[in-house]
């Protein structure tokens, strides 16, 4: 995250502006005891595991800042806990931006619609970078195309827990897997990752032309 400081004059209080960021992640899964399992995450219950990840979360988001969110946010049969955890978050003053992932049933789309912006299945975001628009398509699951995939678009997703990321065929393109599970293993730590961090990723990663889009300057 950006931040500059700055004193003008001896006894001047140093001044901290903070820059907004964009976040994206996925796949938290809060109070789904048997991830921690699935995963091989490095926690003992279901309450450690929670509370690393919204704590994460929370240290880093700001009011101003954009949390995108793609996908099944948590699997708890209290709607109070999970209320809990998205105003957690919410409390941040960061805006909320909710893609619907597979277990998110009709409480957790409620509970998106109350606290952030619920998207849908799919969004296609623009967003400025150093005066150019960088595209980007969100999505719950991988695709192999997508729109403007072949003029440098990228497709963030969530679902496969870097299993897809991971895997010696993948990365496809300019895609990338933003689920909790790949900022563990990138990042080193269960958290978010920032529009800066899927730069820096992306720019190892090249454009992907596997039908006629693209070639022989066609749309």
């Amino acid at each position: 995250m950006s931040m500059c400081s700055g004193t003008s004059g001896i006894g001047m209080t140093t001044k901290t502006h903070h820059f907004n960021m964009n976040y994206f992640s996925s796949d938290w899964h809060l109070g789904h005891t048997n991830v921690i399992k699935y995963d091989s995450r490095p926690f003992s219950n279901t309450e450690e595991m929670d509370k690393e990840i919204i704590s994460r979360a929370t240290d880093l988001l700001k009011e101003g800042d954009s949390l995108y969110y793609l996908g099944d946010f948590a699997l708890t049969r209290s709607k109070n806990a999970m209320e809990g955890y998205i105003k957690a978050i919410a409390w941040t003053g960061a805006d909320l931006f909710f893609v619907r992932g597979n277990h998110d049933k009709k409480d957790t789309i409620r509970l998106y619609e109350r606290y952030g912006t619920y998207l849908g299945e799919q969004k296609k975001i623009k967003l400025e970078d150093e005066g150019e628009i960088q595209e980007i398509v969100l999505n719950h699951y991988s695709m192999r195309v997508w729109d403007k995939s072949h003029h440098g678009a990228w497709h963030l997703y969530g679902h496969s827990h870097d299993g897809l990321d991971k895997h010696p065929n993948q990365p496809w393109g300019k895609s990338m897997d933003v689920s909790v599970v790949s900022a563990a293993r990138i990042l080193g730590a269960y958290t978010l990752f920032s529009y800066p961090d899927i730069k820096a990723i992306m720019k190892k990663r090249q454009v992907k032309v596997i039908d006629h889009h693209g070639k022989s300057g066609r749309e």
